[in-house]
């Protein structure tokens, strides 16, 4: 079961995913007071410690699964990225979140440049 759930979810990078956008979601949402703001920032953390994991699995199954590497490296970019931001602005659009559209533009801006430093690194185990 370990086995099978490593192999699918990346933990050390979705706690440390999950306490930054958490951190960036709460400063965003600030303005609109605390009480608005750490609700917020508390499902961006929630989230992102859940769905971040998995996201960079796919990247690395993408990038190492398919072939030829001219379709690899834009589906491992493009497709974790979709994902990821989709699920974060339905779920500040759901309920609560003050500044939805605000609060999914950090994960609009970091993740086609993290998945793509992070698909060179599952290519390269010197990079790791």
């Amino acid at each position: 079961m370990q086995a099978f759930f490593l192999k699918y979810i990346d933990v050390s990078t979705a706690w440390k995913a999950a306490l930054f956008l958490g951190m960036v979601v709460y400063a965003i949402n600030f303005s609109h007071g605390a009480l608005a703001a750490l609700p917020a920032a508390l499902k961006q953390a929630f989230y992102t410690l859940l769905v971040s994991g998995f996201i960079v699995r796919l990247c690395e199954n993408i990038i190492n699964g398919i072939r030829p590497m001219v379709v690899a490296w834009p589906l491992a970019i493009l497709v974790p990225s979709a994902v990821a931001v989709g699920l974060t602005y339905l779920m500040h659009s759901l309920k609560g979140t003050p500044e939805p559209l605000y609060s999914t533009l950090p994960t609009l801006l970091i993740t086609p440049p993290a998945f793509a430093v992070w698909a060179w690194r599952s290519l390269n185990p010197v990079a790791k």
